[in-house]
């Protein structure tokens, strides 16, 4: 094989691993699995009717992401979320993306603002669809911070952040959020695009802080902790 067939080959390979692990990933988001369930390798290379090859990758990638765990057995089970872990994952985000947001609001484009408002457009069709579409609803959310890092230009704040969050992946987000608090989240989202529009940093900052607060104080309510707990934290 030329040198141009395997370069094209080893593209269309990495391809295929990056589908595969979307696709499970998205299987995992819609709710497919719940904490604790088996998932294993050769089923899920028959519903997506590929090899094992890129199942196995992806169910490593997975696994380092804390998402899916291995047992005595060697079996993959969709990994157990302690609630605590959720709340310091919370705690961890509401420090470092508010200073990606402030860093972001510093360098504005018009690509920039395009993207939040799709993504925010998005979450609205979602939210007040007759039966609200919450995957759609989570992914663009995922979208909208997702594109405030990578805005702030720090490569380190953008891995951290995507790093910690995707550990979250098994717990609930937005299932159970009442109308109430998912108008509340869409608000600090509009809010931030006009901090964004008007490059002000501090007010950016500060709404990305009470946005993800007022995240935190939604899963208290779904989890049953404490709210003493939010007290430690700050």
């Amino acid at each position: 094989m030329s040198s141009t067939g395997c370069a094209r080959g080893t593209s269309s390979d990495a391809a295929m691993r990056q589908d595969v692990y979307e696709l499970i990933r998205g299987l995992i988001l819609a709710g497919e699995y719940i904490s604790g369930d088996p998932m294993p390798e050769e089923q899920l290379a028959e519903r997506l009717q590929v090899s094992r090859t890129p199942v196995r990758e992806a169910m490593k990638r997975l696994q380092s992401e804390g998402i899916i765990e291995r047992r005595e057995n060697r079996r993959a089970y969709l990994a157990e979320v302690n609630p605590v872990t959720v709340v310091d994952i919370f705690m961890v985000r509401a420090r470092l993306e508010p200073m990606a947001a402030k860093l972001a609001a510093s360098r504005v484009d018009e690509g920039f603002l395009a993207a939040l408002e799709a993504r925010i457009a998005e979450m609205e069709t979602a939210r007040l669809a007759a039966e609200p579409d919450l995957r759609l609803y989570r992914q663009a959310n995922e979208g909208f911070h997702w594109a405030i890092l990578k805005q702030s230009g720090s490569g380190a704040l953008d891995s951290t952040v995507r790093s910690v969050a995707r550990r979250r992946i098994t717990s609930p987000t937005f299932r159970g959020w009442t109308a109430e608090e998912l108008e509340r989240s869409q608000s600090h989202h509009r809010e931030l695009l006009a901090a964004f529009r008007l490059n002000d940093p501090d007010w950016a900052e500060a709404v990305m802080t009470a946005h993800l607060h007022a995240a935190r104080a939604t899963y208290f309510r779904l989890s049953g902790l404490a709210s003493g707990r939010a007290s430690e934290d700050d």
